[in-house]
């Protein structure tokens, strides 16, 4: 299929995620949306199931406080759910559904090695982008049966997400910096246009910074 990056781009500021998959991505439905209430270190959460793929699952996870979640509930979360969907995509969701940390664990030499990626609305999402278009299926590259092997599945989960560690730690950075920044705005009393205003100007100063 061709990729349509606008689309993409649509569905990834409005936080569509289901249309992303299974419209833009090539993904299937998922097995079932029902919510599923779970509670780990101590923390409740819900978790939907959005799409799925050769039985790799795509998940959104949001707690009962509306945050996402500290790393140590994260991978709790992600080991409750790998139990009965071995290949996992989750995406944390805070209440408000303005920000998303995308969750993919590598598994290497006997180790989980978690794989964080941030998506704040109002980002530009350009970078997002490129990552995202690396898990696109086209109709050609499923068999006569309508499947599509599971290593591949995990074979491009792995190309798009196994990002270095030095990304990684920028966009940690940059979260933190978001919302510390978020704290200090006066004079925006409605929340989400305040989260609008940090994301639009701390991606401007980042985008003078790069060049």
């Amino acid at each position: 299929m061709a990729i349509n990056f606008g689309r993409m781009r649509d569905c990834l500021q409005e936080f569509d995620f289901h249309r992303l998959f299974v419209e833009e991505l090539g993904w299937s439905q998922p097995t079932s949306r029902q919510p599923v209430a779970m509670t780990v270190k101590g923390a409740s959460c819900v978790r939907r199931q959005i799409s799925q793929l050769a039985g790799v699952a795509v998940f959104e996870v949001v707690a009962d406080d509306g945050r996402i979640p500290d790393a140590k509930t994260r991978a709790a979360v992600h080991k409750e759910i790998a139990a009965l969907h071995h290949e996992n995509l989750l995406i944390f969701l805070d209440a408000a559904r303005t920000q998303s940390l995308w969750y993919w664990v590598k598994r290497q030499d006997g180790k989980s090695l978690p794989r964080d990626h941030f998506y704040i609305k109002g980002q530009p999402g350009d970078l997002f982008l490129s990552k995202v278009g690396g898990i696109v299926f086209d109709i050609t590259e499923f068999d006569e049966s309508g499947n599509v092997s599971v290593i591949e599945v995990a074979k491009r989960l792995r190309k798009a997400l196994d990002v270095e560690r030095v990304t990684k730690k920028f966009y940690t950075e940059f979260y933190d910096e978001h919302i510390r920044f978020i704290e200090l705005i006066r004079g925006i009393p409605d929340d989400r246009q305040r989260r609008w205003y940090a994301s639009v100007l701390l991606n401007r100063l980042m985008f003078i910074y790069f060049l």
